[in-house]
């Protein structure tokens, strides 16, 4: 009676510990409510920080761009004054407040060629000034983030022309202008980072001057569309 007992207490304890081995190891690999995490969770939750921050505080861009040319006619312009495309560069500052919304200040200028048969003749200087804010969209991983941008500025040609009686004179047209646009900015390091986008600028040119001469055209509204593509430094990743 006694072995008979014994036999089937070393059963019962042999098959309890068989069904509780896979139930143990669980709980060994499972982290218990309030411990530490462990340090590749920490590097996962840094990583994960670093995105979000590195689009707040100071950033610089440099870019080329591309411009279609430029038709100004209507009220006291004569005929059609008309500039070909032309490529140039551009400096971008701006301050992320918070890792979607930014401001920024922008200067580009790029080289365009009145058309044939335009006068004044010349190699004309397409600048655009611009101050606006720009709002990330929460689009994609960490690492490409695509943005609009909005602003109010102003846009200037200017160059020394030709006259039919060839003389050469200082020539300048400008005007306010609101600006819209868009882009991705795409980061290949913690604090560099691809920028392609697109500028299109919108309002009248209300001043020329031709020498001495200074008036307002009363010209047609005009659109000036720059294809741009840069990099941007963001200090703010590194430290992230």
């Amino acid at each position: 009676m006694t072995c008979t007992t014994f036999r089937v207490a070393a059963t019962v304890l042999a098959t309890l510990t068989t069904l509780t081995a896979p139930a143990t190891a669980h709980a060994q690999q499972t982290t218990p409510i309030g411990a530490r995490p462990s340090s590749t969770a920490l590097r996962a939750h840094g990583t994960q920080s670093s995105g979000s921050d590195r689009m707040r505080g100071f950033m610089l861009g440099v870019h080329s761009i591309a411009a279609p040319g430029l038709t100004l006619g209507g009220g006291e312009v004569d005929g059609e004054f008309i500039t070909k495309f032309g490529a140039g560069a551009g400096v971008t500052i701006g301050y992320g407040i918070t890792r979607v919304f930014s401001g920024f200040a922008s200067l580009d200028v790029a080289k365009q060629n009145t058309a044939a048969d335009v006068e004044p003749a010349g190699s004309w200087g397409l600048s655009h000034f611009e101050v606006g804010a720009r709002a990330n969209i929460p689009l994609g991983t960490s690492s490409t983030v695509p943005y609009l941008t909005a602003s109010v500025g102003r846009r200037a040609m200017a160059a020394r022309t030709t006259n039919e009686d060839g003389e050469q004179f200082d020539s300048a047209i400008t005007g306010p202008m609101i600006g819209l646009g868009g882009g991705i900015e795409h980061f290949f390091s913690q604090s560099m980072a691809l920028d392609a986008g697109i500028g299109v600028g919108y309002g009248k040119f209300n001043n020329v001057k031709f020498g001495e001469e200074e008036y307002d055209p009363k010209a047609n509204a005009t659109t000036s569309i720059r294809l741009r593509l840069g990099v941007n430094w963001r200090p703010g990743g590194r430290r992230s």
